[in-house]
């Protein structure tokens, strides 16, 4: 299924079909080799840090000249993650994104009453990735974070999606073309700092349409302990 592209309004009002199964995701340390090809792990200041940018394809066989196609360079801002009711809201001011990120229960069900528990979890419903550049995700406060991602691909592998996490200690960057959604506070409300291309090419991938499913991310893990190496 080639999929649609989704509009700004579909992003802050899904339409989802209800009764929709459940997949859990592995969660995995970022630093785990077998995220490599996926993410570059960031140490030091994220700031100093220039993500990944590649160039556009061209058709036919004339190559591009040397050095032309990322003039676009990269634009960075603040990404805040809110929770409001049962639905998990985003904010990306490098682009001026405004999105649903994901649920804490099945999105029919869903409401915008005050939480009076932490969320177990967020039901994702939708990916993405962008072919001209890599993003980055940082936390501004310290805490865990985590960030779905799947090879990049015609289409997402779902049998290959995990939940790459940090502890807070260290950024996370997407390679060009990696198959990702925003970035999950492991707890709470999130405030990170996002770099990524100036261009802001996006694909989408419907996942709830597509393949008939919600993604679950778990949340508040007892222990990183539990998520060294790939649980699959």
């Amino acid at each position: 299924m080639n999929g649609h592209g989704v509009t700004a309004e579909e992003y802050l009002s899904p339409d989802i079909p209800s009764g929709l199964s459940w997949r859990e995701l592995p969660i995995v340390d970022a630093r785990d080799p077998s995220l490599a090809e996926m993410l570059i792990v960031v140490t030091g200041d994220p700031r100093d840090f220039e993500v990944p940018i590649v160039p556009w394809p061209v058709p036919g066989g004339r190559p591009l000249d040397p050095a032309t196609g990322v003039g676009g360079g990269s634009t960075e801002g603040a990404f805040t993650c809110t929770w409001s009711g049962d639905r998990l809201m985003a904010m990306n001011d490098a682009v001026g994104g405004h999105y649903v990120l994901g649920y804490a229960c099945a999105p029919e069900d869903a409401d915008d009453r005050p939480r009076t528990a932490p969320p177990a979890q967020v039901l994702l419903w939708h990916v993405n990735h962008h072919p001209d550049g890599g993003q980055m995700f940082a936390s501004l406060d310290g805490q865990p974070f985590l960030v779905p991602a799947m090879p990049a691909g015609e289409s997402p592998d779902l049998d290959r999606a995990v939940i790459a996490r940090s502890d807070g200690t260290f950024a996370i960057c997407l390679q060009p073309g990696v198959w990702h959604d925003g970035v999950y506070p492991e707890q709470g409300d999130g405030n990170f700092w996002t770099r990524q291309g100036r261009v802001h090419a996006r694909v989408s991938a419907d996942i709830a349409r597509e393949f008939g499913c919600l993604l679950r991310v778990p949340l508040n893990s007892p222990s990183l302990d539990q998520h060294r190496t790939r649980n699959t």
